[in-house]
């Protein structure tokens, strides 16, 4: 099984130390932006607790953002376009190093580790999702691109073969993965809505109805 353990916060550090366009006050900035974002929302969050947070006088915080509405969009960007695809990427290659026997045996390697993912980085997930429903739809568009379009290299040769060898309907790839992509991101918007819910169930029943889906009978 994939690492589930992969951490937004994490990557998002790593990300921003690559960043030459930046000077560490700001880095800082948009670490410590991120973290209480994430954990009490962005309407909660003031400036102040940004600024003590990341170790810099109150005045730092907006010298390069002109505004609270700026700085989100700055924090989101590096989260969007390199962490959150660098842990897809990494998921991708760790899951799917060897093929599958079956379709089973191919949703498990893909269902509880995404949902586990989603659980340990669930703050980071609802903030963009939070941003999403709020304005900006483009943000969705590079969620699925994240999810659907990097996984594609991997996981398109296992649906071809075991389409091949007879042992999963005939459908085109892209569909397959969008019913993955989309099983998964509902249990995400399960969380956001704050309906109550089991991973453990979840993964049960989310992983029997893919595999009997498609399951060529």
């Amino acid at each position: 099984m994939a690492n589930s353990e992969n951490d937004f916060q994490e990557l998002y550090q790593e990300t921003l130390k690559k960043m030459d366009d930046l000077t560490e006050k700001q880095k800082r900035i948009l670490q410590a932006a991120l973290e209480l974002f994430s954990s009490q929302g962005f309407s909660e969050t003031s400036s102040a607790q940004i600024a003590e947070r990341a170790g810099v006088a109150v005045g730092s915080v907006y010298q390069r953002f002109q505004n609270k509405q700026a700085l989100l969009v700055a924090v989101l960007t590096p989260l969007l376009t390199k962490a959150l695809p660098q842990a897809v990427d990494q998921f991708g290659t760790a899951a799917f190093q060897h093929s599958f026997d079956d379709v089973k045996s191919f949703v498990e390697a893909i269902v509880p580790d995404r949902l586990r993912f989603i659980d340990k980085n669930y703050p980071a997930l609802k903030l963009l999702v939070g941003q999403v429903i709020v304005d900006d739809e483009g943000v969705i568009s590079q969620l699925k691109e994240a999810f659907v379009s990097q996984m594609s290299t991997n996981v398109v040769p296992n649906i071809k073969r075991l389409q091949h060898d007879g042992k999963m309907i005939d459908m085109p790839a892209n569909y397959i993965i969008q019913f993955l992509f989309t099983s998964v991101l509902g249990y995400l918007g399960k969380r956001v809505l704050n309906i109550p819910v089991t991973i453990t169930e979840e993964i049960n029943f989310i992983s029997a109805f893919l595999t009997n889906g498609l399951t060529k009978h």
